[in-house]
């Protein structure tokens, strides 16, 4: 057991998201959300949760580069993370949930239907999600089959631009601190910049990359925290909000993070991932089969059937796929084993 909070804030985060496609799924407005409302339409509080999730794996993957400052490696942790679970997905909803639910005769020859498979390629066409034929075109949120993959692109070019900084020995204090100080000057001042992704998802990671980077010198104290969460409301009440839940804000997630508050939450394995890939799809399953139509029964009908795929993904793909990432190549081996 991980004597750490970092599992229960995933978890909590990946249930926030559900808590927020809740509104749009049964509504297809983004008006509903609580936090799309109080903060004048900055941000929705699925929003926050992926900027909770960049924070955090900025902070972890940054520790796990200063750990083993290894290309290969790194690489190869990064990937089994990201692809065996989203296989699974991708085909799962091509396979089977895409023809049961399909009102289009022609499903399997449709180049939708094969188009969806780029998912794979962590890369969205311009202007949108990639549908599959006939699947949820009823619904009050049509045809969006898995909303949050669009994420996984901007997650994984984080990963990359670290580890093109470490190969380069560039990765350091000094110059992880200079991007987020970068990036948030950006965010924070330049019109437009708070609605591009490209821009305050890679604010979040770095600002976590860089709280790791100091985290031995850092004052990691109960005050700052709860100054740092006054910013955070004071940007919900003003125009801020992006820019300071991706700064102050993650500086308050990360002391909790590194409590022991929260120890335990992943005694049964980490189930958050999973909770991510699933959640919208099967939100809009439940709402396809005329079920949860607010957002209430919404979460009362999806999450327990999302959180049982969740360790069904950690225990049976995640957990066997993150096994192999400290396995020693064939190389290594033939050139460790005596003659």
């Amino acid at each position: 057991m991980r004597q750490n909070s970092f599992d229960a804030l995933r978890i909590l985060a990946a249930l926030a998201v559900m808590a927020s496609h809740a509104w749009q799924v049964t509504s297809g407005e983004l008006d509903p959300d609580v936090l799309y409302r109080l903060s004048g339409g900055q941000m929705t509080l699925g929003a926050l949760a992926v900027t909770v999730f960049f924070g955090m794996s900025g902070y972890l993957v940054m520790g796990s580069w200063e750990r083993r400052p290894d290309v290969a490696a790194f690489a190869r942790a990064r990937a089994l993370r990201i692809w065996p679970a989203l296989i699974v997905v991708v085909a799962v909803t091509v396979g089977l949930i895409g023809p049961a639910l399909s009102s289009e005769f022609g499903y399997w020859s449709s180049p939708l239907t094969w188009a969806y498979g780029q998912n794979l390629w962590l890369h969205q066409p311009p202007g949108g999600q990639r549908f599959l034929p006939g699947v949820f075109e009823t619904n009050p949120l049509p045809q969006v089959v898995n909303g949050p993959l669009w994420t996984l692109e901007y997650e994984v070019e984080c990963y990359a631009a670290l580890l093109a900084l470490g190969a380069a020995r560039l990765l350091t204090r000094e110059s992880v601190t200079a991007l987020a100080v970068a990036l948030a000057v950006i965010v924070w001042r330049v019109p437009g910049a708070q609605e591009q992704p490209w821009l305050y998802l890679p604010l979040a990671f770095s600002v976590g990359a860089a709280l790791q980077a100091w985290n031995a010198r850092l004052p990691w104290r109960r005050d700052l925290a709860l100054a740092a969460l006054l910013f955070v409301v004071a940007g919900v009440a003003g125009e801020d909000l992006r820019t300071f839940a991706s700064t102050f804000g993650l500086y308050a997630v990360l002391y909790v993070a590194r409590s022991r508050r929260l120890a335990g939450w992943g005694r049964w394995g980490d189930p958050s991932y999973g909770i991510y890939l699933w959640g919208m799809l099967v939100q809009q399953i439940v709402v396809a089969l005329g079920l949860g139509l607010t957002p209430a029964a919404n979460l009362l009908l999806s999450v327990p059937v999302t959180v049982a795929l969740a360790y069904a993904s950690w225990h049976l793909v995640e957990r066997r796929a993150l096994a192999l990432k400290d396995k020693p190549s064939v190389h290594s081996c033939a050139q460790t084993t005596p003659p």
